[in-house]
């Protein structure tokens, strides 16, 4: 049979539109043995070989969720009838799981001429084995009759018999067989405490709190929901599976919450609208599953709010989330969580602009676009030291710039450094830092907030980084004390006037295209022994910009510094040069407004600008 392309098409949308089967939950072996059997009868249907029958694959791929390997499996088992027929006569109870059975033989023998003797034969075999009385059979065949007619009048008349006659089974579980078939528009706690298990499917309506205690499910699949109060899982289960989700009041700060242990969220290719009335998860235990989902304008907490046991989100979209605390989309305080494959745009926070997370947290493969954040992490803000806990992050025009992500190193005791110590993100350091004389700490690519000094008597190496004294209130930012090695390179050194920059004993550095500002605790470059300091700027030093013991400074510029003396360059020794280096209002108390040297110290081809009381 040649299929034209629109009903190709057609096929595919419906296969991907496709519920799960009302037995889907059960076990894969169950499914292999019930599939194995409508393979036997779609080898009875002549119409149509078995590996084209479209009810066939929508069933086995799309309603009972079975793998390639487990479709093989179904296919070698269909070759022994009896054992098939026995395992099902042992497992299918109830009058509804037999109903689903003849159903689903009969669908995957229907073509546009009906059904085939021979088909329609083996349907009544299986009926007559399985105890399904003749008129129910008629009842059944006539509704997948009409279902794959897409008569929606006579499948809600002949749903409404099927529900009024077989215990067990209702509207809800028929939507696999045409989904334009509607049901109830309303669903209570008193329905969940009847049943115990629910499953939601069309368009429905929650007025009121809904708890779900130990022992109790709730499915919601293909649907959409309104919820005016909220969910709340004490120790229940919520599956929620290509549906979306509508808050409608602002009664409670989230839409579902997680309380006791044992309690779980699954949620699969779920649209999320909070309606800007709150969070859309709070869990302070059990676990939470979100994967192919949308989650949109959330505020008064991050839209994913977690402490509990375990949290995975993976390949979803958040949206215009907004947060007045700590993560505007996602915030981690307790438990392992992982974020992989997800896209953040428009959000906003206090601290973690999108995400806040904590040891534990591993982020990876996720992109951030127009990220927002009062204080720190205009992407991610990770409290604790991450270790390779994020990979291949993307950024794109979130503020503040630069700081797309931003780790917190706290403790009690003071950080030791004895080996290598790579800082490749933006950090917080807020406690002592020491790199031992073993230990070399090397920066770059970040920004550096330091609450306290940082202290090295190894080596140290810094590159395209930005140093920041955040909390520090007096002294110098790094001191460095009989350092083996210490190079600086393309970075910027910010004392926000309150603090200076680099204080020296005995140690050599290396300084090159470097900007040192807003220092006022000390010099920029202090005491430092034959350093090596070219194409740098050093600007609003107020306590001076460098004093050295001799060394070289090639084509530095220095503006609006000033001190007692010597204002850009205070420099003493044997041996110095200044080569090439601009003086621009460098102002000092006594003399050498830019520069108070000794006499051994050269300088050459330097530009004076308004210097007082004098140049040199």
């Amino acid at each position: 049979m040649i299929l034209d392309i629109l009903t190709k098409f057609n096929m595919r949308r419906k296969l991907w539109m496709t519920p799960e089967h009302p037995l889907c939950t059960m076990p894969k072996d169950f499914k292999i043995m019930y599939g194995a059997a409508i393979i036997l009868q779609a080898q009875v249907n002549k119409n149509t070989a078995p590996l084209n029958n479209f009810e066939l694959e929508r069933l086995l791929k799309a309603g009972l969720k079975l793998e390639s390997p487990d479709i093989a499996w179904a296919m070698r088992k269909s070759r022994d009838n009896a054992s098939v027929v026995d395992y099902l006569l042992s497992y299918l109870k109830t009058g509804r799981e037999c109903a689903f059975l003849i159903m689903d033989l009969v669908n995957v023998s229907l073509s546009d001429s009906g059904i085939a003797d021979d088909s329609k034969k083996s349907v009544e075999l299986f009926a007559k084995l399985f105890g399904v009385p003749r008129d129910r059979l008629s009842l059944l065949q006539r509704f997948i009759e009409y279902a794959y007619e897409e008569n929606i009048e006579e499948c809600q008349r002949f749903a409404a018999i099927i529900e009024e006659r077989i215990s067990g089974l209702e509207i809800s579980d028929l939507k696999y067989y045409i989904m334009q078939i509607t049901e109830t528009a309303e669903f209570t706690q008193t329905i969940l405490d009847d049943k115990k298990c629910f499953r939601l499917i069309d368009r429905c309506n929650i007025y009121e709190d809904i708890v779900l205690k130990d022992g109790m499910s709730l499915v919601i699949d293909n649907a959409v929901i309104r919820i005016f109060g909220n969910i709340s899982l004490n120790g229940g289960h919520l599956f929620i599976n290509n549906s979306k989700i509508i808050r409608k009041s602002g009664s409670h700060r989230a839409c579902i919450n997680l309380h006791k242990p044992g309690s779980r969220a699954e949620l699969s290719s779920v649209e999320a609208d909070c309606r800007n009335y709150g969070m859309f998860i709070r869990a302070e235990e059990g676990t939470v599953t979100i994967k192919n989902s949308n989650i949109y304008n959330t505020t008064r907490g991050a839209a994913v709010r977690f402490w509990g046991k375990e949290l995975k989100i993976t390949d979803t979209g958040f949206s215009n989330c907004y947060s007045p605390e700590d993560g505007g989309a996602v915030m981690v305080r307790g438990g392992s969580a992982s974020i992989t494959g997800c896209n953040f745009y428009d959000c906003e926070a206090k601290r973690g602009g999108a995400v806040y997370g904590v040891s534990g947290t591993v982020i990876s493969e996720c992109s951030f676009t127009r990220c927002n954040v009062a204080d720190y992490g205009a992407a991610v803000y990770y409290s604790g030291e991450m270790e390779g806990s994020t990979g291949n992050l993307k950024y794109s025009d979130c503020h503040p710039s630069g700081a797309g992500i931003v780790q917190h190193i706290v403790s009690k005791k003071p950080l030791i450094i004895k080996d290598v110590c790579h800082i490749g993100i933006s950090t917080i350091i807020d406690c002592p830092v020491s790199v031992e004389n073993t230990g070399k700490l090397v920066i770059e690519n970040a920004n550096i907030y330091l609450n306290y000094p940082l202290n090295c008597s190894g080596q140290l190496l810094m590159k395209n980084a930005k140093i920041i004294s955040n909390h520090l209130d007096s002294g110098d930012m790094i001191y460095l004390d009989n350092a083996k090695e210490c190079n600086i390179y393309h970075c910027e050194l910010d004392g926000m006037l309150k603090t200076g920059g680099i204080n020296i004993l005995r140690t050599r550095i290396n300084i090159a295209k470097s900007l040192f500002r807003n220092m006022s605790g000390g010099r920029a470059v202090y005491n430092a022994y034959q350093p090596v300091i070219s194409d740098c700027i050093f600007n609003f030093c107020q306590k001076g910009a460098i004093y050295s013991q001799g060394g070289t400074i090639d084509r530095c510029v220095f503006v609006n510094c000033r001190a007692k003396s010597g204002a850009g360059v205070q420099i003493y020794g044997k041996r110095g040069a200044i080569n090439n280096c601009i003086f621009r209002r460098c102002v000092s108390e006594y003399s050498g407004g830019a520069v108070d040297k000794s006499v051994s110290v050269k300088i050459s081809k330097c530009v004076f600008e308004e210097c007082k009381p004098d140049n040199i």
